[in-house]
């Protein structure tokens, strides 16, 4: 958990990795048969419990650079 303090402290723009923790993990992106949607999902099966996933419009799609 973080503190008031600590959240006060993470910039404006704050990069995913050093600032946030976050990692980058490898998604199994599934598109939907009937309309532009898409499911992205953990590519591997034991963190689909630990994670979440996501469900998006194709025009919410950016190419982030890494």
């Amino acid at each position: 958990m973080v503190t008031k303090t600590e959240w006060e402290q993470v910039p404006e723009d704050p990069d995913p990795h050093e600032n946030l923790g976050y990692e980058i993990e490898e998604l199994t992106v599934i598109r939907s048969e009937t309309n532009d949607q898409f499911v992205f999902l953990p590519a591997e099966e034991s963190h689909l419990l630990e994670e979440a996933f996501i469900v998006a419009t194709a025009d919410a799609l950016v190419e982030l650079e890494q």
